[in-house]
C-alpha cells in the first residue's frame, strides 16, 4: 500500500471515532466490577479522558438502586450535609491525583448493603459526564459443621450448618469421588440482621455410604468450604476444612 493511502485511511478512521471537543471529557470507571469483602474497604476509581485537571470540578458518587447519595465534592471541598445516612462516616474522597483527572472514593467498612450499581458523576462549569460500574460485596462464612442423627432402616440424617456468608451461597453434598450426592431433603438460607446469610442443609444417606462431604461455595469468589464425615461402621468425629 502506498504511504498516502495509509494516511487517508488513518484520517478516515479518526473522523469516525467519537472524541471530546474543546472543554469536553469522558468519565471512565473501573473496567470490571469492584470486589470487596465485608468489613474491609473498597476503592471506587474514576478518571477523565483526555487527562484534565478536575480540582475545580464537581465530583459525586451515587448508589443507583436503591438511590442514595454516597459522596459529594465541589468547590475544592467535601459537602456531606445531604449524604445518605448509611454512608455517613464511611467515605473518603481520594484526590491526590486530581490535577490529572484521577479521583477515587474509599468506603470503609464495607457492608452487605453496599452491594449495588454506582455512578461517578463529574461536572465542569461547561460540561458533564458520568460512568457506571458495579460493586460486588462478598464474605466467606464459618467452616461448616455436620450433625449426625441415626435413623431407622439403615439410614442416617446429616445436617450441615454455617454462618456469615455473602452473597447467598451455593450448597451441595458430594461423595468420596467428588460427585454430587443426593439432593438435600431440606435447605434454608436465612439473612441475619447484619445482612449475612446463615445456611443449613440436610440429607438422608444409607449407612453403607463411606465418605460424604458438605460443600458451601461463594459464587463471587468461586471459593468454597467443606466438612466431611465417614459413615463406614461407627461415625468418627466430623472434620472440616
Amino acid at each position: 500500500m502506498q504511504p498516502w493511502c495509509v494516511g487517508i485511511s488513518t484520517l478516515l478512521l479518526s473522523a469516525l471515532l467519537p472524541w471530546p471537543g474543546a472543554g469536553e471529557f469522558r468519565v471512565l470507571g473501573p473496567g470490571a466490577p469492584v470486589i470487596a469483602s465485608v468489613g474491609k474497604e473498597a476503592v471506587l476509581p474514576c478518571h477523565l479522558s483526555p487527562e484534565t485537571d478536575a480540582e475545580g470540578m464537581e465530583v459525586t458518587w451515587f448508589q443507583m438502586d436503591p438511590p442514595a447519595l454516597v459522596h459529594h465534592y465541589a468547590a475544592s471541598k467535601d459537602h456531606l450535609e445531604d449524604q445518605s445516612p448509611q454512608y455517613r462516616g464511611r467515605t473518603e474522597f481520594l484526590k491526590e491525583n486530581i490535577n490529572t483527572g484521577q479521583v477515587a472514593l474509599r468506603i470503609h467498612p464495607i457492608l452487605p448493603s453496599d452491594d449495588a450499581e454506582y455512578r461517578c458523576y463529574i461536572a465542569s462549569p461547561t460540561f458533564e459526564n458520568e460512568a457506571e460500574f458495579k460493586l460486588l460485596v462478598t464474605a466467606l462464612g464459618t467452616a461448616p459443621k455436620i450433625h449426625i442423627e441415626p435413623g431407622g432402616n439403615g439410614e442416617m440424617k446429616l445436617t450441615c450448618t454455617s454462618r456469615g456468608w455473602y452473597p447467598e451461597p451455593e450448597l451441595q453434598w458430594r461423595n468420596l469421588q467428588g460427585q454430587q450426592y443426593l439432593s438435600p431433603v431440606s435447605e434454608t438460607k436465612t439473612g441475619a440482621e447484619n445482612g449475612l446469610f446463615h445456611v443449613q442443609t440436610s440429607v438422608t444417606v444409607d449407612t453403607r455410604s463411606r465418605n460424604v462431604s458438605c460443600i458451601i461455595r461463594n459464587p463471587v469468589l468461586s471459593e468454597e468450604k467443606e466438612a466431611h464425615v465417614s459413615l463406614a461402621g461407627q461415625c468418627p468425629p466430623v472434620s472440616a476444612s
